[in-house]
């Protein structure tokens, strides 16, 4: 069995060994649950403890299958192997004791997160061929290796031992480091490094965007675009999270969550090459839509204070018919504004699709009128041309029997 064949036989036995635990994990938290499910929790369990190791896992290993030398593929494999990990234990209460064991889980619970950032953050940098743009890029891999084999080093010897996400902390007795030096300076100048790889990463891609033939422009544009739908998402929460209630709690974790959700499935679609010209449909469609629903939602609320205020003056009350008016107003705009809107994305974003529909419509108003055959025939190639640019034309007619 050669290096390759070998490479994809560990690929799918890791999807295997992921999917197994987390869905072990899973079958485990339900059979737990006494009284009904709350959406936060269903989320938890199912999209990161579940899906997030499976979706990665799977589509991880269907691209080393086919592209065993592509390192996307391994670097999407890390976030679902360190999220089904911690899944085998459980850190909530201290044990008695700080035993071998127990060291060593918390110390891996301490930087497991690591591979999970550096994975996702070194993908614009391998995407989509598996390599960097050239090898004066390598820097990046090196820097996010040695700030990963530091930061693991210098947690070895913190002092006191803390697992995330919990407030018990326990000796540690080959620890030196204090924990306050740890979170404090340490952190902000090992998190520059880190902004400093990400923003490498992202500039290699656009680098590589800018050289780049069509096929791999088309890639490179899905993995632009779930990122922008990433960073709508994450943006609002992450500015006013802690202004969340507890209500959306369970709605605002679930749309993360299908954000992050839709990077592996990108890059599969990117990569295996499946219905990769569709990207263009589809941000064109999402930037019509996002626009369309803001000057809607704009124009409802707009409506409605300034007719409530209005009315408020005039009569001392609030009427419910404005809710009803400013909704048939809705309804009546959305059609002319979704036209006038794609019209200008249209025009400004895409302006060869924008042109070539010009081009038809305007050769379909030819053919209504023009009777002359010779006339027609040129019309159409010269129609072709300008649309498709295809190397050669040639038309074929039928001759019609008298």
């Amino acid at each position: 069995m050669n290096h390759l064949k070998r490479s994809v036989l560990l690929a799918w036995l890791l999807c295997l060994f992921c999917v197994l635990v987390a869905s072990a994990t899973l079958i485990h938290w339900l059979l737990s649950q006494n009284g009904l499910f709350t959406l936060a929790g269903l989320v938890e369990a199912v999209g990161w403890n579940w899906a997030l190791p499976v979706l990665f896992s799977t589509l991880a290993a269907l691209i080393i299958a086919h592209q065993p030398r592509n390192r996307v593929g391994w670097l999407l494999m890390l976030p679902a192997l360190v999220t089904a990990l911690p899944n085998l234990y459980s850190l909530a209460a201290p044990p008695p004791r700080l035993t071998l064991g127990v060291f060593l889980l918390i110390w891996f619970d301490g930087w497991s997160w690591i591979p999970i950032i550096f994975a996702i953050f070194l993908i614009p940098l391998h995407f989509p061929t598996g390599l960097p743009p050239s090898p004066r890029w390598n820097w990046v891999n090196w820097l996010a290796m040695g700030m990963w084999l530091f930061f693991i080093t210098v947690t070895l010897f913190v002092d006191p031992y803390s697992p995330t996400n919990y407030d018990w902390t326990l000796p540690n007795p080959i620890g030196f480091i204090p924990l306050a030096w740890f979170e404090g300076p340490f952190l902000i100048i090992w998190g520059v490094g880190l902004l400093t790889v990400l923003s490498a990463s992202v500039v290699s891609l656009l680098s590589r965007y800018r050289h780049a033939h069509m096929v791999e422009r088309q890639q490179i544009k899905w993995l632009l675009y779930v990122g922008a739908v990433f960073i709508l998402v994450y943006a609002p929460f992450f500015f006013n999270g802690t202004q969340e209630s507890s209500a959306m709690d369970g709605w605002v974790n679930l749309i993360f969550t299908l954000s992050i959700l839709a990077f592996p499935v990108a890059i599969a679609i990117a990569i295996l090459r499946y219905q990769l010209f569709d990207i263009n449909v589809i941000i064109r469609k999402t930037a019509v839509y996002t626009v369309l629903t803001a000057v809607l939602a704009l124009v409802y609320f707009g409506t409605i204070i300034l007719l409530q205020s209005l009315v408020g003056q005039a009569t001392g009350e609030q009427s419910p018919l404005i809710i009803v008016f400013s909704t048939l107003v809705i309804a009546a705009l959305f059609a002319p504004l979704r036209q006038r809107v794609q019209a200008f994305i249209d025009r400004r974003f895409f302006r060869k699709k924008y042109d070539a529909q010009q081009v038809l419509a305007q050769f379909a108003q030819t053919a209504r009128d023009e009777t002359d055959m010779a006339a027609l025939q040129a019309e159409l190639l010269r129609v072709v041309q300008e649309t498709m640019q295809p190397e050669k034309v040639t038309i074929w007619l039928k001759e019609v029997k008298q």
